[in-house]
């Protein structure tokens, strides 16, 4: 009887996919498969240690930021300009380099930024998807967006700028769409991000134009309209951010200071502060993004039917990106977040249309899941491709890579100087220098140009090009007490072997080391010249 009376046991509930069975169903989709293996493969896009020579003094203000437990409020490291204001508006990036290079070395920091720009991708995709568009849509799009950014990433504070621009448009994006509560996580956000670079006034702007597009189409009823508290709430939590972004060291006037910059830097002719120039090869991926996304602007616009597919604030911030990118080069990643999403959504558009006219003509037979060795060859390449440039990170990032691209003996000899040293050396060799001997030795001018103005800059450009006229390069190196030249095969070296005072102490493969006076205590060094050497070599 007990148990004709026990109760019989519930029906149990579907069984969730495992992980094995998602993932064998992801790879027996081709088209899943493709998207997955571009997903991976651009991971690598933003792995590349040495391709700014600002990261060494990143890390090397960040290391006195961590020493001092203080932000600096004058310049530390070019002679030129010793105390000037300093706007250290990357600090709290600065801080983190330094933290991770006292772990991990180089290699740390660029695996920390390469995840950070992998995950202004992951953003892009989602609001891609978000958008309706299909995987192999998302895998070229995802492609198209990386190789155009490409140029512009490495290991460099506004990479999180780029990563924070994809991520705050997805949540404003998504929350108009479905409402929920992320979107204050905006001023948290705006918070970090105005302590890490100053690109955090692209994002507030990018906010104030959705919500000014969003209050456009509400008013005169244009495509698709959210709901008016929607439009309220991000207002308001666009007017947290801001509030938010006024908590750093300088406040509210940052916002101006970032606004301002970009015109005092094109100034000085820096190359990644100047217009693309689309006659080089590498900017040819920017170019086809900026032509393409317009072919399709104007195609789906004229289509009455693929007019869902557009959004009027798409061509607002598409209008400013591209604006951002054909002023600066720098500006390229910025172009690439505000861009690739809506052209993923046009491009989907198209693509369903060809094949709704070509099903209507011929059925096409809907093929279904498929063996997944495609899958698995796919998932390969993407892993191979990312583990390929994982290695070649990890040599660039050691101490023979490094050698090989900076002059480590001949910084390595400067830091040893019984003197502070007051060295002339290239732009892009200055924050090595720093890095490895400050405060042994200060530079004449380096990355953070921000504080040394123009006027050094111009100078700069006089030495470095070997000036033969009033000033003259010696005149001017002898004005500012240059005590150090280092420096590449050129006019300028010729002009220190003819001029006496000035002695060859040392040829790190083909950058050339020069001291004014005595320079005895340098003899010896790993990286010293040959006692005969080429014509000049040597001579005081």
């Amino acid at each position: 009887m007990a148990t004709l009376l026990r109760a019989a046991p519930p029906p149990s509930a579907p069984e969730a996919p495992r992980p094995l069975g998602r993932l064998l169903a992801l790879l027996s989709n081709p088209r899943q498969a493709l998207l997955a293996a571009v997903l991976i493969l651009t991971g690598a896009v933003g792995l590349d240690a040495l391709s700014d020579p600002d990261v060494w003094w990143h890390i090397r203000l960040g290391d006195w930021i961590i020493a001092h437990h203080q932000i600096p409020a004058g310049e530390l490291f070019a002679y030129t300009a010793f105390g000037n204001p300093l706007v250290a508006h990357e600090w709290l990036s600065e801080t983190i380099f330094a933290a991770l290079a006292a772990v991990g070395g180089l290699f740390l920091v660029t695996a920390l930024m390469g995840l950070v720009a992998w995950s202004a991708m992951v953003a892009t995709l989602l609001r891609g998807r978000l958008r309706g568009a299909g995987p192999v849509v998302l895998a070229v799009g995802l492609a198209l967006g990386a190789r155009s950014a490409e140029t512009v990433l490495g290991t460099r504070p506004q990479v999180f700028t780029f990563a924070l621009v994809c991520w705050t448009l997805w949540i404003a994006e998504s929350y108009l769409r479905s409402g929920g509560r992320r979107v204050w996580l905006l001023p948290p956000l705006f918070l970090l991000w105005a302590n890490l670079h100053a690109g955090f006034i692209a994002g507030v702007g990018f906010l104030v134009i959705v919500v000014v597009v969003e209050v456009i189409k509400r008013r005169w009823s244009l495509g698709t309209v959210a709901p008016r508290r929607r439009i309220t709430v991000l207002a308001a939590a666009v007017g947290a951010s801001i509030l938010a972004a006024c908590i750093n060291p300088y406040g509210p006037w940052l916002f101006i200071f970032a606004a301002t910059t970009g015109a005092t830097e094109r100034a000085k002719g820096i190359i990644e502060w100047q217009s693309p120039n689309f006659a080089d090869p590498a900017m040819w991926v920017l170019l086809a993004l900026l032509l393409t996304f317009a072919a399709l602007t104007i195609g789906v616009i004229a289509r009455p039917s693929l007019r869902r597919y557009f959004e009027l604030r798409d061509l607002a911030l598409a209008a400013v990106g591209a604006a951002l990118a054909l002023t600066s080069v720098r500006n390229t990643a910025i172009c690439v977040a505000v861009m690739i999403p809506p052209w993923m959504a046009m491009t989907a558009g198209v693509v369903r249309s060809f094949e709704a006219r070509r099903e209507r003509r011929q059925p096409v037979a809907r093929t279904g899941r498929t063996a997944p060795v495609m899958g698995v060859a796919l998932f390969a390449v993407g892993l191979f491709g990312v583990g390929a440039v994982g290695v070649r990170v990890v040599q660039s990032a050691s101490p023979a890579g490094i050698a090989a691209s900076y002059p480590s003996c001949a910084t390595a000899l400067l830091a040893r100087s019984p003197t502070t040293q007051r060295v002339f050396t290239a732009y892009g060799t200055g924050g090595f220098v720093i890095h490895g001997a400050w405060p042994r030795a200060s530079v004449y001018e380096y990355g953070e140009s921000i504080s040394l103005g123009t006027a050094v800059f111009d100078d700069y450009l006089r030495i470095a090009a070997g000036a033969t006229t009033t000033p003259t390069a010696l005149q001017l190196l002898t004005s500012s007490d240059t005590t150090a030249v280092l420096y590449s095969h050129g006019a300028l070296t010729a002009e220190l072997s003819a001029t006496p005072g000035w002695t060859l102490v040392a040829d790190d493969d083909g950058m050339l080391l020069y001291l004014r006076g005595d320079a005895s205590w340098a003899s010896g060094a790993e990286c010293s010249p040959p006692a005969t050497g080429s014509p000049g070599f040597g001579r005081r």
